[in-house]
């Protein structure tokens, strides 16, 4: 199968490249690309004039929910919905039932993913990082990289002794494992559900405060500073923690960060209705938070996006705000928010967008993904991007088996129509046949 993917904006950051131009994928590889290819012989030429044509998207933390919590998703949903969002590679979190924190439900995972009914893009499992996400008695790491492991979290459940998280880095350190954190002091924020505030106060929420967040993302880069342990920080908040962060990498520790669509497009006045749809950990913070978070990404300090994807239960979210879970479903959405709020108000351009989804997500935790440079990725990952297609986001229409989206009804502009993971695994429907020319 021979496909040319025509006179598109090909965006490759780990090339450094921005180019009008054609790709040729054939027998799941990309062959080349260019102001010209040969397209002879191609079953499909498909006119991709407008749109962009990128690697395929990488998603460091997403939740498949299996093991054990199959109500609120599987890996074969979650796989389904993440190739509709454009991705190619995911990673997954440790936080299942059981956690992530023995080989063979690695094996597990790797097997299960990469079944015929499943969405068809690679997963990554993140490996609990200790025993039974406790906190206390470290997982045995090395039996878990052996399995495929490509980090070690404890997500959801953030080790708050220092002496255990500074024994987790050296032995990371040794086995040149990336730890993956969650940065939350919880005796601070046991029992809040939402930014501590003027406007928790008002509700008659318990807050959570920054601080909570602060403490622990500054412990936790003094000890990868002092270590030399590469440290991933999850879905950072606060202008805070960013500037801690920030500081970290001046004096040379192995820091990288994220942050998630919902942390810089939503604020905490979204709470005022008591939705459970915009209950989330960390919080929502305040536009003054958003301001600086957004000087962060366009200056490079937050290094990727991530959706955090959350799924859960129709019944599990329709209750009291307080008694709801924390999280929200995010892979179909990242694509259309990050374009809406970013990339078309000038605050990342088109190749910083591109990097931001994919090459600095793949680079980070060394995955064999985030280009299309032939040979550099087991099989082709493309995915075609319509910049300014319009749409309104409508969870009722996603793979998801979960529903609890804070964007739903939203009017966006930017999607994912096409997905392409060896062979291709999705096409928009709006990706219609006009863009179809076929060849033989």
């Amino acid at each position: 199968m021979k496909t040319v993917l025509k006179n598109g904006r090909i965006l490759d950051p780990a090339q450094d490249l921005d180019m009008v131009g054609s790709l040729v994928v054939e027998d799941d590889q990309v062959i080349e690309f260019g102001a010209k290819v040969d397209a002879r012989g191609a079953d499909e030429v498909i006119d991709c004039t407008g749109l962009w044509i990128a690697p395929g998207l990488v998603d460091l933390h997403v939740h498949l929910r299996e093991p054990g919590e199959e109500h609120r998703e599987t890996i074969v949903s979650g796989t389904q919905s993440a190739a509709a969002g454009g991705y190619t590679t995911i990673c997954c979190m440790p936080n299942t039932n059981p956690p992530l924190d023995s080989p063979s439900l690695i094996d597990f995972i790797m097997d299960r993913s990469a079944s015929p009914e499943a969405g068809g893009v690679f997963v990554a499992p993140v490996g609990a990082l200790t025993l039974g996400n406790r906190g206390d008695q470290l997982s045995d790491l090395a039996a878990l990289k052996k399995a495929g492991i490509v980090a070690a979290s404890d997500e959801e459940a953030p080790i708050q002794s220092a002496l255990v998280m500074t024994r987790a880095m050296e032995t990371c350190v040794q086995l040149d494992l990336p730890i993956m954190a969650h940065c939350e002091e919880t005796s601070l924020s046991d029992g809040g559900c939402m930014n501590e505030g003027a406007m928790s106060a008002m509700l008659g929420l318990k807050g959570m405060p920054r601080t909570s967040e602060e403490i622990m993302v500054m412990r936790n880069c003094l000890i990868s500073l002092h270590t030399g342990c590469q440290l991933h920080i999850l879905r950072v908040s606060t202008w805070g923690a960013v500037e801690m962060i920030r500081q970290a990498k001046y004096l040379g520790a192995p820091v990288t960060c994220e942050i998630c669509p919902h942390h810089f497009s939503l604020t905490e006045d979204a709470v005022g209705e008591f939705n459970p749809l915009f209950k989330t950990t960390p919080p929502l913070r305040t536009q003054v938070d958003i301001d600086i978070l957004l000087q962060a990404l366009s200056d490079g300090t937050i290094d990727c996006i991530a959706s955090d994807h959350s799924p859960y239960a129709n019944y599990e979210v329709q209750v009291p705000f307080e008694e709801a879970p924390f999280g929200m479903v995010g892979l179909e959405s990242v694509v259309g928010v990050t374009l809406t709020n970013l990339t078309h108000r000038g605050i990342l351009s088109p190749l910083e967008t591109v990097r931001k989804l994919s090459t600095a997500p793949a680079q980070i935790l060394r995955l064999e993904a985030g280009t299309i440079k032939p040979g550099d990725t087991p099989v082709a990952q493309v995915t075609v991007i319509d910049p300014e297609l319009e749409w309104t986001f409508d969870v009722q229409k996603t793979f998801s088996k979960a529903k609890n989206s804070p964007f739903q009804g939203m009017k966006l502009k930017g999607k994912a129509v096409m997905t392409m993971c060896g062979s291709e695994i999705y096409r928009d429907a709006r990706f219609d046949g006009r863009r179809l020319v076929s060849v033989g």
